[in-house]
């Protein structure tokens, strides 16, 4: 009986365990994904700082 309740929380501890480091590799997916999107997100900002510069030049 014992054995049997040992055997189920090793393997509840495994199932466990497997699930945390496909987690900690989603996060870290999604962390690079962000940080790439931040620095795409930044490029579109002077980008459009400089068409808007532009067109007020270009309205004078």
């Amino acid at each position: 009986m014992q054995g049997e309740m040992d055997m189920n929380l090793l393997k509840k501890i495994e199932e466990l365990t497997l699930y945390t480091i496909a987690q900690e590799k989603s996060i870290k997916n999604q962390n690079a994904k962000i940080q790439k999107l931040e620095k795409e997100n930044e490029l579109l900002k002077t980008l459009l700082e400089r068409v808007t510069k532009l067109e007020k030049q270009l309205q004078n």
